[in-house]
Order: structure tokens, then sequence, then C-alpha cells
């Protein structure tokens, strides 16, 4: 990989101390005013850099933030693939949901597309990691955690699996009746 460039930042290998690491930077946009446009992206880096932290004392695997620089955060690589999505990898989505909104963590972009399993066969919990962060933010809402579910939901095949293992959460009927009503406003809103 030399450069991945995503809606909102670069991501480009880089090695630190002999290890591989990734370089997120977001990237300036020129449609907004040059200090709302910085301010926003000092803050999302910033931000994002507090929730990969706060995912990991929550008990999520997710890459090491290494440094952050005003637009800038320099993490762990990690060397894995999509999940298969399959109904026990649905379900270990779900339990990482789980403990991300135990934790207040609302993703922002909770899908497959953001999930990295690294080694073995089979999903588990010490082999799927969580990536960007970069929409994320922190609240006790129960519809923005209902959001999340419903964005992951629409992503993959398997939704009772998902469902099964996000009802670890001890909040996850609340949130997956709000997600009904989620569904409903989208689909008319289309």
């Amino acid at each position: 990989m030399n450069e991945l460039r995503g809606a909102e930042a670069v991501l480009s290998k880089t090695e630190i101390i002999g290890n591989n690491a990734i370089v997120k930077n977001r990237i300036a946009k020129s449609y907004r005013l040059k200090e709302i446009d910085e301010k926003l992206r000092r803050e999302r880096t910033r931000s994002e850099a507090r929730l990969l932290h706060k995912a990991k004392l929550a008990g999520v695997k997710c890459p090491t933030v290494l440094q952050v620089e005003e637009f800038e955060i320099v993490m762990s690589f990690l060397d894995g693939k999509r999940p298969d999505m399959d109904a026990e990898e649905c379900r270990e989505a779900g339990r990482i949901l789980a403990r991300l909104h135990k934790a207040d963590i609302i993703h922002g972009d909770y899908t497959p597309a953001n999930i990295i399993k690294k080694g073995g066969s089979k999903g588990t919990a010490d082999s799927f990691y969580v990536i960007d962060f970069g929409l994320g933010f922190i609240s006790a809402d129960i519809e923005d955690k209902a959001v999340d579910v419903f964005t992951m939901l629409r992503a993959i095949s398997e939704k009772d699996a998902f469902i099964d293992g996000y009802k670890t959460y001890s909040k996850a009927e609340s949130v997956l009746k709000r997600v009904a009503k989620v569904e409903k406003r989208v689909r008319y809103a289309i």
C-alpha cells in the first residue's frame, strides 16, 4: 500500500522504530472556509485519537495511537483482511459494538469495511479490530446507538446473529426498538 485516499483522509504506510505504522492525514476541503476547515480537521483528528484510546479501555481491539499532530494520526499498522461476516463473525461484530456502546462510543460508520480480521480462519474476539473512528463521537443517546446498529444491519446478511451478539449490551432492547424507527424513516426518505 503506497497511499489510500478516502473522503476525509489519506492513509499512507510508514515505519516507526522498525515497526510498520499508518499515517492518517486529514485532507483540506477547499469548499470550506480555511479557518473552519482547519478547526474541523484539528478537532476530528484529536477526537479520533481519544476515541481509539477509549475503545481500547472498553476492551475493543483497534489500532494503537503512536503520535498525534495537528491534522494527522500515526497509528499501528494492522495486517489483516475484512471478515467474511458469516453468522459467527456477525455475532462477534455485535458483541464488539455492544462494548463500544456500553462506553457510550458511537462509531459513526460501523460496517464490515471498518473491521479487520487478523489471523485465524474464524472471527473471534482475539482476531477482530475496529478501525476508522473518524466519524465517531461520545453519546449516551439511544438514537445515536440505533443508527450505529442500523448501519451494520444494512451491510450484512446475518442480521439475527449480529443482533444476538449486540444483546450483550444491557440497553440493547431500547436500542433495537429505536432501530425499527430509524429503518422506517430511512425507507420513507428514499
